[in-house]
């Protein structure tokens, strides 16, 4: 069996628009993402892609999962069959920076830090119960969730690949030396 996880840790560039908000400086100040991944297993002829991102009490995840088809030594054919929210996992505790950027405007936070701490219990509490739920899995099939990925050039440590949307994905493989440590 081969399975294959590509890892995407500098989040600079992306064309998949579901991610823009969490990307984009500013935009959602306190959410940062942490690894975008895709594994593909061959002999099964599944692929998974996933982001993993943290705020300032817990991580958490958004995965898809897909079945391929070989249509070519360079195209496959997707449909993404399922969507998994992960469970969240609670951090240690609530770090807050000193001050956020949102649409603009530089926000203090200092003068929420106490307030944070007095609720910080009570956020916890709720976090641990979530945390204790299985993830949250839904169906994609009814949805037009069919792509193709053309593969215009691959060695071994990076694979590029066009969509049909537009889209294009450079990936690089878990322990290639293009990866930052």
């Amino acid at each position: 069996m081969v399975i294959l996880r590509l890892i995407y840790r500098d989040h600079r560039y992306t064309s998949f628009v579901g991610l823009f908000p969490l990307l984009a400086r500013g935009t959602l100040p306190l959410v940062k993402v942490e690894e975008i991944s895709q594994i593909i297993d061959s002999e099964n002829f599944t692929v998974q892609n996933s982001v993993q991102f943290s705020g300032p009490l817990a991580t958490t995840s958004f995965s898809t999962n897909a079945k391929f088809e070989v249509r070519s030594p360079k195209r496959v054919q997707i449909k993404f069959e399922e969507g998994i929210i992960g469970t969240p996992q609670l951090t240690d505790s609530i770090e807050l920076p000193e001050n956020v950027e949102f649409l603009g405007q530089k926000i203090d936070l200092t003068s929420f830090k106490g307030l944070i701490t007095s609720v910080q219990g009570t956020a916890s509490s709720v976090v641990k119960t979530i945390s204790n739920q299985p993830p949250l899995k839904f169906s994609l099939a009814r949805t037009n969730a069919e792509s193709w990925l053309l593969t215009t050039y691959l060695d071994e440590d990076i694979r590029i690949s066009r969509g049909d949307g537009g889209s294009i994905f450079v990936l690089l493989k878990e322990g290639s030396s293009f990866l930052l440590p």
